[in-house]
């Protein structure tokens, strides 16, 4: 048989069922390392609290990734204890820091240790900052750190502007700490990974944006428009909250529109249908959804890069976003990404010619965004063997 090189790949929880943006993100970091011809383990804990892995999540991952292995360990309190610890620990930063990192504790996690054991283990791949704090020891003798987004933006965001508070400056530095000790970081956003090259060493930060592979502008040309409007979104406290100022602030423009809302978004108690708003819940087929629509719209604030946003340009759709949903999008957005207003919404459905142009330029932008583009831009380094420049000594 073959031998390839391993790479680890962690996140915490289970991700295959693709109920958060998040879960998207992982599953194509995991779709590139395969791309490039890496054999894979995932690394995860069965019992995490917000994501565990059900029978569901395992046998949707092993239908969507056969041979791929999928390796899990039991969260327990000492983990979590320890893992409070690092974290307290890496605000102090330096000497510290490191030595907390890298404490392997014996007999608490036995399936990474069997990891640790393969002698072709060249690379791990890290979901979010916090993550490398999850892992009992240094993951693999080089370690990719995929940011999805910081926690420390997102809190400075929250605060009044000139204002930030303690907590978001503290979680900035904790951040940082754990990125320091990556070879090398991923930033899923255009905007983070800048303020992340202007604070780190600007070499070792690579932007590498949602990669799709998966729309098509056919289907999507030939269906007939049943909604206006349409927004994709999880049930979290961002999305529910978003949705429901909009539709509140919808109330008032006097505007005949279709809106479709699909997601389990639509489980929060704020949305009811009425007034052209339609309550889809889960769809399984989202291309065929922003096919119906005329356009989509995402009221999403906050951090990193709008998984929903992409999705709905690459099927050709234009994107009525918030102002904070703009940082984390490459250049070049500005004929497919307009303001989420009346003005605007009105402006652009009244006008078919100019509707199918944003339509088309949505496709063009979202070029920038497909899988074999970002793989191919990522690929440096990746393709089996670590590059020898970025290897980093770490005792064990």
């Amino acid at each position: 048989m073959e031998k390839r090189n391993l790479a680890i790949f962690f996140f915490a929880g289970c991700f295959s069922t693709m109920t958060d943006g998040c879960h998207v993100r992982a599953c194509q970091d995991l779709e590139m390392l395969l791309a490039l011809g890496w054999r894979v383990a995932v690394y995860s804990y069965r019992n995490h609290s917000q994501w565990p892995w059900n029978a569901k999540g395992i046998d949707t991952f092993r239908a969507r990734f056969p041979g791929v292995d999928l390796v899990l360990d039991e969260w327990n309190w000492k983990l979590a204890f320890v893992q409070k610890l690092k974290g307290v620990i890496a605000y102090f930063g330096s000497w510290p820091g490191n030595r907390a990192l890298r404490t392997w504790l014996p007999r608490l996690t036995p399936e990474f240790d069997r990891l640790q054991r393969d002698p072709d283990l060249k690379l791990a791949l890290v979901s979010y900052p916090w993550g490398i704090s999850h892992l009992n020891g240094t993951p693999g003798p080089r370690m990719i750190v995929d940011t999805h987004d910081l926690s420390a933006l997102e809190a400075m965001a929250g605060a009044p502007a000139g204002r930030l508070n303690a907590r978001s400056m503290l979680t900035l530095r904790r951040e940082l700490f754990y990125l320091g000790q990556a070879d090398e970081i991923w930033s899923i956003s255009y905007g983070e990974g800048q303020f992340l090259r202007s604070m780190l060493a600007r070499e070792r930060v690579r932007i590498v944006p949602p990669s799709l592979r998966s729309w098509t502008m056919k289907a999507a040309a030939n269906a007939q428009p049943v909604y206006d409007l349409v927004f994709v979104g999880s049930n979290n406290r961002w999305n529910g909250d978003a949705i429901s100022g909009f539709l509140t602030a919808y109330e008032k423009w006097n505007l005949p529109l279709k809106i479709a809302i699909a997601g389990s978004v639509c489980r929060d108690r704020r949305l009811t249908p009425g007034n052209g708003v339609q309550l889809l819940g889960f769809v399984d087929d989202l291309a065929s959804l922003y096919a119906k629509a005329r356009a989509a719209i995402c009221p999403v604030e906050g951090t990193g890069t709008k998984i929903k946003l992409i999705e709905a340009l690459s099927a050709g759709r234009p994107v009525f976003a918030a102002p904070g949903a703009l940082t984390g999008l490459l250049p070049g957005y500005e004929g497919c990404v307009l303001p989420l207003d009346r003005e605007s919404i009105a402006t652009l459905l009244g006008n078919p010619d100019a509707l199918r142009a944003a339509q088309e330029a949505a496709a063009r932008y979202a070029g920038a965004y497909s899988f074999e583009r970002v793989v191919a831009e990522t690929s440096e380094g990746l393709a089996g063997a670590p590059m020898d420049h970025f290897i980093v000594s770490r005792n064990r």
